[in-house]
């Protein structure tokens, strides 16, 4: 038998064994117990820095400036703020100026989250100048934004995937136009909280490359509804659309529109309306707000492929029994995957 020490295992198994590890208490342990996987240890133990804006960072930000390893080992950044008043917003930029300092230490930054901070024009020019370098995946959400840094077109950003929220007010708006049209080559996935008439001022952005977008309506009126339909109408490239809240059936919709939609989630009127004439083959689908007996309609059927995966999700108004379970298995007969809720009370009609 050859007995191999710890020492002389390869990186690849001790990077197993780090990863085997679950917890951070675990991993501090692990890399103050054994010294061959001390490296590794921290490592994994660094690769999501959370940084709350407000609280003294100065040490903690001069600690990580002394060790240019585990900076470089940081793979998700979050900063988060607290809930701030638009009228009176608290200042952050003194905050922030120390963050920008180990923004450039990061060379395996991949995903940075930012909350409910005051944006300083000094660190946004930084934190785009990283963007612009390296392929980002970036989450902004109810942040204040500097009029003076706009991302401009002629500066392209690497950003693969944005997720935002905006209250329609400016800068914001502008900010993400701008983002847009400087990320159109590298956007692939899209999340967006919006309201209004927003998405009708970025519908006239082409996103050749964006596959997955997933909108959160605020409210449904007859202006929300047309934006939705022109925003969706100039993304010809979306496979997977997921829509949430007050979105309706819209009442002009190009039937040329998401030629390549494949994965629909949605409540049942849009399913209905979106799935026809469109290669969908996995339909994510909700209830109805009213009760209707023939909610589950044959339009599901009518996609140019054969639908293969469905998951439907019940409120409190739509019953689900046996009947139904079969009309569903009639209209879609090559399923392969089906996800049906199934609750205490009516769990005797499925024995």
């Amino acid at each position: 038998m050859v007995v191999i020490g710890l020492l002389d295992i390869p990186p690849e198994i001790q990077l197993q064994i780090a990863e085997f590890v679950e917890t951070g208490e675990s991993l501090k342990a692990l890399s103050v117990t054994s010294r061959s996987l001390r490296s590794i240890a921290q490592s994994k133990l660094f690769e999501k820095l959370r940084i709350h804006i407000g609280k003294e960072l100065r040490g903690s930000i001069g600690d990580l400036l002394a060790n240019p390893r585990i900076c470089a080992a940081i793979r998700c950044l979050a900063l988060h703020g607290r809930f701030m008043c638009i009228l009176t917003p608290r200042n952050d930029e003194e905050q922030l100026s120390l963050v920008q300092k180990i923004l450039p230490e990061m060379v395996g930054l991949r995903e940075v989250s930012i909350y409910q901070v005051n944006l300083s024009k000094a660190f946004m020019d930084a934190f785009l100048g990283i963007a612009a370098k390296k392929s980002l995946q970036i989450t902004l959400a109810w942040n204040i934004y500097p009029y003076s840094v706009i991302p401009t077109p002629h500066i392209p950003l690497q950003i693969s995937h944005l997720d935002f929220s905006t209250n329609g007010d400016h800068p914001s708006l502008e900010f993400f136009r701008s983002m847009f049209h400087a990320s159109a080559t590298t956007l692939t996935g899209l999340e967006m909280n919006v309201d209004g008439d927003e998405l009708m001022k970025l519908a006239d952005i082409n996103l050749p490359f964006l596959h997955d977008l997933t909108l959160m309506l605020f409210s449904h009126n007859e202006v929300s509804s047309t934006s939705v339909a022109a925003f969706l109408t100039a993304q010809r490239a979306i496979r997977k659309l997921d829509l949430r809240g007050e979105v309706r059936p819209f009442r002009e919709f190009s039937p040329n529109a998401l030629p390549n939609l494949q994965e629909l989630k949605a409540a049942t009127e849009l399913v209905n309306q979106l799935v026809p004439g469109r290669p969908v083959e996995a339909i994510e689908v909700s209830a109805p707000r009213g009760y209707d007996e023939n909610w589950f309609g044959e339009e599901v059927a009518q996609s140019t492929v054969r639908v293969r995966m469905l998951r439907v999700h019940l409120n409190h108004t739509a019953i689900l029994d046996t009947r139904m379970v079969k009309r569903m298995v009639t209209i879609l007969p090559f399923l392969e995957s089906l996800w049906l809720p199934v609750f205490c009370d009516v769990s005797d009609r499925f024995a």
